[in-house]
């Protein structure tokens, strides 16, 4: 470390004075406090198994190390990603391309768009090919007539993320964008639907004030939030952990999301986020469900170390084809409702759960993405790596090309669409494992996790990269978005006021 960087301190001896201090007492707490390495078994475990004392010693210390660094290269940090700016480095000229419209009938309408997170759904066992085994037989099933990406990555290890990456392509400040004190003007997939017409409504089981997610959501210009406080007595919560409920099941959600009216005047996106597969994952009718998890192993082809690892998972996968199962019922009656053919459904996972062991790292991010729609013309399934952050810029790509809807000029999203994702990308994935780790960074098929490179596979499957040079490329790309997502924390600022105003005002 005090190599690589010693050459950029000439002519700032104190700082570089600081810089080294602070250097070795990182270097002498690491090795006194740092993490301690089991054989371990699963993530979650993984994480709470380092010291405690050395993840706060360092984690800090690599916090002050971070500052000065960016001090001192505060007159070379001017190279973006293509940025219009180096006032705004996140605000880009929107040229993503329509790539939708293709597999698509023309609607006599501008079509609906209703959106579902489920928690903690990966691809490792919603998915035949998965390394734990396929426990969604209905969102299975949906895939062979929906076009899905089966190698898309979520924004982080947890929920904190998903909205403002899934809605608005953003970047995260320093403990995710929810995070900041005040948020900054900035384009997402609720305004912008909003500005042309569209009505929109939240649906959660839970306390929408959870992780500021209904903060956001107002400063959005969200017409409806339903949540915890929306239900009646007809509706069950989730069973209580120490006398609390985390809120009400999926079955309810799902009847929410439904019974949500439509207009012939006005198209729709509502927007559901689930609840029931989140630890401690109790769920209601558990035997019920548990039945069902016994009929399924029983029926899937599986290997012997599966079989284990879904026998010593089976109250996380119980949870899944819950959820599963409130999906496909969700479906059967919206198939009833008169506009039901004139709607697009999106269905991806939050992460995947960290309670499960995980077969390589970047699995805490593989989470299925699927497009369905009685429009569709074809199904098809695509291959390349794309992420959470594509999906906005996607999405309104299509819109504006196929029923004229306005569509900002200049926008704030990270992702340039579901036809670049990593490999074209010039800002690469960044991937938050938690509120306090940006340690994730995938940038073409190279996978960065946190002091270690993974060559990624056609399959995500990954091995260690021995191609130094290719390493050291993605890392100082990793540390270029590093350093500028906290120059945006301390001036969180995406765009000129006259850029928002334009949009929103004409």
């Amino acid at each position: 470390m005090i190599k690589k960087f010693s050459s950029k301190y000439i002519g700032n001896i104190k700082t570089a004075v600081s810089f080294l201090t602070l250097s070795l007492l990182a270097v002498v707490f690491l090795s006194s406090y740092g993490e301690l390495k089991f054989g371990s078994k699963n993530d979650l475990l993984e994480t709470a198994e380092k010291s405690k004392l050395g993840f706060f010693i360092s984690s800090n210390l690599e916090s002050l190390i971070e500052d000065y660094s960016d001090k001192i290269f505060e007159n070379q940090t001017n190279i973006s990603f293509g940025g219009l700016s180096d006032e705004y480095p996140f605000l880009f000229e929107n040229k993503t391309e329509d790539i939708l419209g293709q597999y698509f009938n023309k609607s006599g309408k501008v079509p609906n768009l209703v959106l579902i997170i489920v928690e903690g759904l990966g691809d490792a066992y919603s998915n035949p090919k998965g390394y734990i085994g396929d426990f969604t037989p209905f969102l299975s099933n949906l895939k062979d007539s929906s076009l899905v990406w089966e190698n898309n990555l979520s924004s982080s290890g947890r929920t904190f993320a998903v909205l403002p990456t899934v809605l608005g392509s953003l970047p995260f400040g320093n403990s995710g964008f929810l995070e900041l004190p005040s948020y900054p003007n900035h384009f997402n997939l609720i305004n912008v639907l909003a500005k042309n017409n569209f009505n929109t409504v939240f649906v959660y089981g839970g306390n929408a004030d959870f992780d500021f997610m209904k903060k956001y959501l107002q400063e959005s210009g969200i017409d409806e939030i339903i949540d915890q406080s929306s239900f009646d007595s007809n509706y069950r919560k989730l069973p209580k952990v120490n006398g609390e409920s985390w809120g009400f099941e999926d079955q309810a959600v799902m009847d929410k999301l439904i019974g949500i009216g439509g207009s012939d005047s006005k198209p729709y996106f509502n927007i559901a986020l689930t609840l029931s597969s989140h630890n401690p994952f109790l769920i209601n009718d558990e035997a019920k469900f548990a039945d069902i998890f016994d009929k399924r192993v029983k029926t899937i082809k599986l290997n012997k170390s599966q079989r284990e690892l879904i026998l010593n998972n089976q109250k996380q996968l119980i949870s899944i084809m819950n959820v599963d199962l409130a999906i496909e019922e969700f479906f059967q009656k919206y198939r009833k409702r008169s506009d039901f053919n004139e709607t697009i459904f999106i269905i991806t996972g939050d992460h995947s759960m960290p309670e499960i062991p995980l077969e390589s790292k970047i699995d805490r991010y593989h989470v299925p993405l699927i497009v369905y729609s009685p429009l569709l013309k074809t199904k098809k399934k695509f291959d390349n790596i794309v992420s959470h952050f594509d999906i906005t810029p996607t999405i309104l790509a299509y819109y504006k090309e196929n029923y004229n809807l306005k569509v900002p000029a200049k926008v704030n999203w990270l992702g340039k669409g579901l036809n670049i994702g990593a490999k074209k990308n010039p800002i690469g994935i960044p991937i938050m494992q938690s509120k306090s780790q940006l340690i994730d960074f995938v940038s073409g098929d190279i996978h960065i996790n946190d002091e270690s490179a993974f060559q990624i596979g056609a399959k995500l499957d990954e091995e260690p990269l021995n191609n130094q040079g290719e390493a050291r490329n993605i890392f100082e790309k990793f540390d270029l978005f590093k350093s500028i997502n906290r120059q945006f924390n301390s001036k969180p600022v995406l765009m000129p006021d006259s850029v928002y105003q334009n949009y929103f005002n004409n």
